[in-house]
């Protein structure tokens, strides 16, 4: 089973939010479950109640003195302390500061860099936000990392290098520490409303670096993520991302992924008889669509858990006989992956 989650943004900011439970092993649809007024933070809460609920991550005991210290991280993120570089130019200083992580963070002159080497694991836009501290009127860094490829790309910096700077004309920025990223575009100096980010080609071994822009600022923590929403400063409220921190119970897929689970679910609950959930039959449009335009699937009703491909026909018969048996559980694999054991 899993859980398909979808929001819309109301015209006040806060969220509407459909989860579904989803049973593509059995009976279709398990359940449904809507809000029509959620902020960010009470959806992020409401997500992690429903998936606890379900067993997909593991249980905190309220009084647990580790509990304050977790923040649910997205799926395929990096965290990367910038006093733990590979190497320092000569222009780049350790400094303390009680406010950042570990009690330390790095200064650095205009140029001069200090190189992590990090492994990237998968392709694709990878979002960038760097944990810094701006004195009055000094307030910009250069994040780089060799070939990849940087949007907005700031050529002052050289390739690959993403300037990282608050709104310079909010002074409330100044004198405190922000997670920042970088601006729209390059010839725009504030922060942009969506990350910037790193289009990596290849999974592997790279080069990140930060560079001095301006004497004076500081840098404590620099994270890279695959999701595109996931706000740091909101998340961390400015804090430094602490060192134990739990995965996600989530993770990001398209509109197109949901559609075709969604989908599917709805075939297997029609041809085995489910009773669908009146909430889903009433929402669904609104979060997800006209359903009739959903991409329909393929193949057998039901499929090999390892693989995904198509199980025989006498399998699929059996499965819808007793689907709505609670005494029965399959776990049926195709030819392939069954091997000796088909």
């Amino acid at each position: 089973m899993l859980i398909v989650v979808g929001t819309r943004k109301r015209p006040d900011g806060n969220l509407k939010a459909m989860f579904v439970l989803l049973d593509l092993w059995k009976k279709g649809i398990r359940d449904c479950f809507f809000d029509a007024k959620l902020s960010e933070k009470q959806f992020e809460k409401v997500s992690q109640r429903i998936a606890k609920n379900y067993d997909l991550m593991e249980s905190t005991e309220p009084g647990d003195d580790e509990l304050q210290e977790l923040i649910r991280l997205p799926k395929d993120t990096l965290v990367i302390e910038a006093n733990a570089a590979i190497h320092l130019d000569k222009g780049v200083k350790m400094v303390e500061h009680e406010e950042a992580s570990g009690g330390k963070a790095i200064d650095s002159l205009k140029g001069a860099r200090a190189i992590h080497e990090i492994y990237i694991p998968k392709t694709g836009k990878w979002y960038l936000w760097a944990r810094a501290f701006f004195e009055w009127s000094k307030d910009s860094y250069w994040i780089g990392m060799d070939d990849a490829l940087a949007k907005p790309w700031d050529r002052d910096g050289g390739p690959g290098a993403i300037r990282i700077c608050p709104d310079p004309d909010d002074t409330s920025k100044w004198h405190r520490w922000l997670w920042n990223t970088g601006p729209d575009s390059v010839v725009n100096t504030k922060q942009g409303i969506k990350p910037a980010f790193f289009h990596i080609k290849r999974a592997g071994y790279y080069r990140l670096w930060s560079k001095g822009r301006e004497a004076g600022s500081r840098l404590d923590q620099i994270l890279l993520t695959r999701a595109r929403g996931f706000n740091t400063q909101t998340e961390t409220e400015g804090k430094p991302l602490p060192i134990k921190h739990a995965p996600h119970p989530y993770e990001p897929i398209s509109i197109h992924e949901c559609q075709k689970l969604i989908r599917h679910a709805v075939q297997i609950a029609t041809a085995v008889n489910t009773e669908i959930p009146w909430e889903f039959k009433y929402w669904l449009q609104d979060i997800w669509g006209d359903i009739t335009q959903f991409p329909e699937t393929e193949g057998s009703l039901y499929k090999c858990p390892k693989c995904g491909t198509d199980l025989p026909r006498q399998a699929v018969d059996l499965m819808i006989q007793h689907a709505q048996s609670d005494d029965i559980q399959f776990y049926i694999l195709c030819r392939k992956c069954g091997g000796e054991f088909d």
